[in-house]
């Protein structure tokens, strides 16, 4: 099995060879400096695992030949869907490429009451952009499926959207003093045993200023629970990495009630 991995969206369902897009052919050429007869992972995106011997490594083209084609099963024990405020470029960066790496599986940027940037409309060179963050990531951290990148939208919108496709809303609020991420947890993690998927679960954040009190009432009227991540005040960066790893953490464990 090859050690280095790529994302290679729409490789068909059973290519003889695949050739490798510019960006990817670069890295393969001038960074990694791999040679023919070297043999590579092609992801999909999709779950599934692409073993490819390197036929043609040149300035011109990058090519290989497919040699095996498996699955790649996930072994997370949920799905998690992260919903965060827009803010300055290099922390939405941050949290993209740190989220990615610690197994969140889509990411849902939204326009909150107090966050810094105030309009959901993206360019297309900043949507290819955090597109590639999250791709590299997913590369390097051996994920087997791209997590998705939905477009940036109201803070109602984020809350139905999260209604609508998650067994369980969570939202982390500094104004917390007794709700606990395990109780909370607690029934999803009891039924896990007995679904064949995975458990989905919406994971909210707010801004630098903290949700509005009018926000925190409508999470609730959606059924959200509040959860508090600790004693210390998190940056919002920072609570986007730590809820997620937390999620996985408890779900992980072998007893619901720890």
């Amino acid at each position: 099995m090859g050690s280095h991995r790529f994302f290679i969206k729409q490789v068909g369902q059973a290519p003889e060879t695949i050739r490798f897009p510019g960006d990817i052919a670069h890295q393969i050429r001038n960074v990694l400096r791999l040679k023919p007869d070297d043999v590579v992972v092609v992801m999909d995106g999709e779950g599934r695992a692409f073993q490819v011997r390197l036929t043609v490594v040149a300035e011109q083209e990058t090519i290989g030949k497919v040699i095996e084609i498996g699955e790649v099963r996930s072994a997370a024990p949920a799905l998690l869907h992260l919903f965060f405020p827009l803010s300055k470029r290099d922390k939405v960066e941050w949290i993209l490429q740190k989220g990615t790496e610690v197994g969140v599986n889509a990411f849902h940027p939204f326009i909150s009451e107090r966050s810094l940037v105030q309009t959901p409309e993206m360019n297309d060179k900043r949507t290819t952009r955090w597109e590639a963050i999250i791709r590299e990531a997913a590369e390097q951290s051996g994920r087997g499926r791209l997590p998705d990148l939905a477009q940036a939208g109201s803070f109602e919108n984020a809350i139905q959207t999260a209604a609508n496709a998650n067994d369980l809303i969570l939202a982390a609020w500094v104004g917390e003093q007794q709700g606990g991420m395990q109780a909370s947890l607690a029934h999803v993690k009891s039924r896990m045993g007995d679904q064949k998927t995975p458990p989905s679960i919406a994971l909210f954040i707010g801004p630098e200023g903290g949700f509005s009190d009018r926000e925190i009432d409508h999470l609730k009227a959606e059924g959200a629970h509040t959860v508090s991540l600790g004693a210390n005040i998190l940056r919002m960066e920072t609570a986007a990495i730590v809820f997620p790893a937390l999620v996985l953490y408890e779900l992980g464990s072998s007893d619901p009630l720890k």
